[in-house]
């Protein structure tokens, strides 16, 4: 009887040893500020070829030879853009002349350009800075049958979801991230109807570029 009881309690004793060492269910994970996503990096509620993100063959800060098409550089000359020497794949042909106000080699395709809103743009330029992707412009030209409140509809889903959102009849502008986006509209002539220019910008690229610029013009003049 002895034995029986000294294992009832052995084992009792065994038994609430387990219990102290064996670990507590973890609590279930609460979301935070920290993880939860920020609204500026929230997918868009709009078809892809209706998005201005597919503008972008690439991410900010892609090389020349990442982009999976061939490419032409072009001459930029006070905004209007004029086709130069062909580039391929990596190798790169001839110089790249362009205004000052827009710094970096920039490329057109004649093929590949990715369709918004169904239209094909009529220009459409990827620029680089230090061979990196920072800049993307694409110019539609818009059916004269349209309506007219056909950009401020646009205007109102490109913006969804973007900090610091801007808009009025004929320019939106917004930011996802260190990513802005920015729509224009006007009017070449009553006859060949209403343009949409629509610039996507690295903005980290475009303060650092802006900043070395001011820095340029600070410098004082050389001495003789």
């Amino acid at each position: 009887m002895r034995a029986a009881s000294g294992m009832l309690a052995w084992c009792a004793a065994s038994l609430c040893a387990c219990s102290t060492l064996a670990p507590a269910p973890a609590p279930p994970a609460v979301a935070t500020a920290a993880t939860a996503p920020s609204p500026a990096s929230a997918a868009p509620h709009l078809p892809p070829a209706d998005d201005w993100r597919t503008l972008l063959p690439v991410p900010f800060d892609s090389t020349v030879a990442q982009v999976p098409f061939a490419l032409k550089e072009v001459l930029l000359f006070q905004g209007a853009v004029q086709t130069g020497a062909v580039q391929t794949g990596a190798a790169r042909t001839g110089e790249s002349r362009r205004a000052d106000s827009e710094p970096g080699d920039c490329f057109t395709t004649a093929e590949n350009k990715p369709r918004l809103r169904g239209i094909e743009p009529d220009d459409y330029v990827l620029c680089f800075y230090h061979d990196r992707l920072y800049r993307v412009e694409a110019v539609l030209r818009l059916s004269r049958e349209l309506p007219p409140e056909t950009f401020q509809h646009w205007c109102a889903q490109w913006l969804e979801g973007l900090s610091a959102p801007q808009s009025d009849a004929e320019r939106c502008a917004g930011s996802d991230a260190d990513t802005t986006f920015e729509a224009t509209l006007a009017y070449d002539t009553e006859l060949a109807g209403p343009l949409v220019t629509v610039i996507v910008q690295n903005q980290a690229t475009r303060e650092l570029i802006e900043q070395r610029r001011n820095e340029a013009t600070q410098k004082p003049p050389t001495q003789p």
